[in-house]
């Protein structure tokens, strides 16, 4: 097989033109507007209303927000965390370092979402090439906004915000944008989310088909972006000299990819968690033959297109939940004992889980009565259905207790009487969950 030919496969199956849509008027634009700003109010409302718009939380204050306070302007922006760039969460520190002290917890909030809330749509776009069914695109960009197996820690939160940038870069891989300014666009996001993550190295199968594949300017400045994305954090990371965690094995990795990955890609945290904590191995080994089985039967009925997915996407997935918990060692900590489930360390399931549900939405979109004839469209409805269901069960994730206390403004406060009491050029200031925290000039909290 030639490289022509095997050039043209791969433009008529992985890397489609989406089907041809009208220049968006200004109709489609506020209602794209709309949905965009419903999203970030749904991800604020996940942790309550209250919390999102009055606390911080984990890093957000202790690393990004603190480092905007004590550098200037753009100062903190390429600092490393972890021993690799974070620049999308250095940034929205950054911003909220430009608003008065007491409305950071808001600035961050919102921008975080919005950056989820772009990542969704992005989804929604890059999709349409694999997936015709609107139904199942909406489910599959829900479930990236909203996603079902984050839990607390990673909702609305400045730190978390590669995890789902991860994932709508791996659909920008996929993605023909009918126009330059879109794969323009494309390019920066990727480019963006490779500067914040290495995870993007995971994507190099996908990135190397689609860069032999790849036949113009569109291509060429998407392209761009993830590879200077990913080779960026080369250096980063072979001259860090940060201290970082000691990596783990341990074959309690195995099960968690089983408890949070596979049935988190299909029930959700809280569906899938109670389905554990009732029945135990007996539900999660008839889900895993289930899944196999289908995985089987679906690349059986569906067409080529369906099938490369599959091959890349389940890899993938698998590779990067087994290598993440590895090098953070956090296998232990992921494990569900019995009769119990917890959220602890949920970020490392997200872009794995909705992998997973990408390979079961274009298989089920591409469902064929036969080789000739037209799609079977149950299947994808039923899937739409099910994520649906996932999301809505899994979607109230509020815990005062952990995040929320101490509100921000009772922390200021505070610190300005610590400040009053005892001088000093600053003082610490607490926030959620318990021992995070970050120190704040006094001159910036007393009158």
């Amino acid at each position: 097989m030639t490289i022509a030919t095997i050039r043209r496969r791969l433009d008529q199956t992985l890397f489609r033109d989406p089907p041809t849509a009208s220049r968006p008027d200004a109709a489609k634009l506020l209602i794209f507007g709309g949905l965009f700003a419903l999203a970030i109010l749904l991800q604020m409302l996940r942790v309550g209303w209250s919390v999102s718009l009055h606390s911080l939380w984990a890093e957000d204050g202790e690393i990004y927000f603190s480092g905007a306070i004590h550098n200037s302007l753009g100062g903190s922006l390429f600092d490393t965390y972890a021993t690799y760039l974070v620049f999308v969460p250095r940034a929205i520190g950054e911003v909220a370092g430009l608003f008065p002290l007491h409305d950071a917890p808001a600035v961050i909030s919102v921008l975080s979402a919005a950056v989820v809330a772009l990542s969704g749509l992005i989804v929604w776009w890059a999709t349409a090439g694999l997936i015709e069914n609107p139904y199942l695109r909406a489910a599959l960009a829900v479930a990236t906004v909203l996603a079902p197996v984050g839990g607390l820690e990673s909702t609305d939160s400045a730190a978390y915000v590669p995890w789902y940038m991860l994932f709508a870069t791996f659909w920008i891989l996929l993605w023909r944008p009918a126009s330059f300014a879109g794969a323009l666009g494309a390019g920066v996001f990727a480019l963006l989310t490779g500067m914040s993550s290495p995870g993007v190295w995971f994507f190099l199968p996908l990135a190397l088909l689609r860069t032999l594949a790849a036949r113009d300017r569109r291509d060429g400045v998407l392209l761009a972006g993830y590879w200077a994305g990913a080779i960026v954090q080369v250096p980063v990371l072979a001259f860090n000299k940060e201290t970082a965690v000691t990596p783990l094995w341990t074959h309690d990795i195995w099960a968690d990819y089983l408890q949070r990955v596979v049935n988190g890609a299909a029930f959700g945290l809280r569906l899938g968690g109670e389905a554990w904590a009732h029945l135990g191995w007996a539900f999660l080994v008839v889900l895993l033959l289930a899944a196999i089985g289908l995985l089987a039967y679906g690349a059986y009925r569906a067409d080529l297109s369906g099938r490369l997915l599959a091959l890349i996407a389940v890899p993938t997935s698998l590779l990067m939940f087994v290598v993440s918990v590895y090098q953070r060692a956090v296998g232990v900590e992921m494990l569900w004992p019995h009769g119990l489930y917890l959220e602890g360390a949920a970020r490392y399931a997200i872009v794995p889980a909705l992998l997973l549900l990408s390979v079961a939405a274009v298989l089920a979109d591409r469902w064929l009565h036969n080789e000739s004839g037209p799609r079977r469209r149950w299947p994808g409805y039923a899937l739409a259905a099910l994520i649906a269901l996932s999301v809505a069960v899994s979607f109230k994730v509020e815990d005062v207790a952990t995040r929320g206390t101490p509100p921000w403004s009772a922390a200021l406060d505070h610190g300005a009487e610590v400040c009053a009491r005892e001088g000093g050029e600053e003082t610490g200031v607490p926030t959620s969950p318990p021992r995070f925290g970050l120190n704040v000039y006094c001159s910036e909290l007393l009158p």
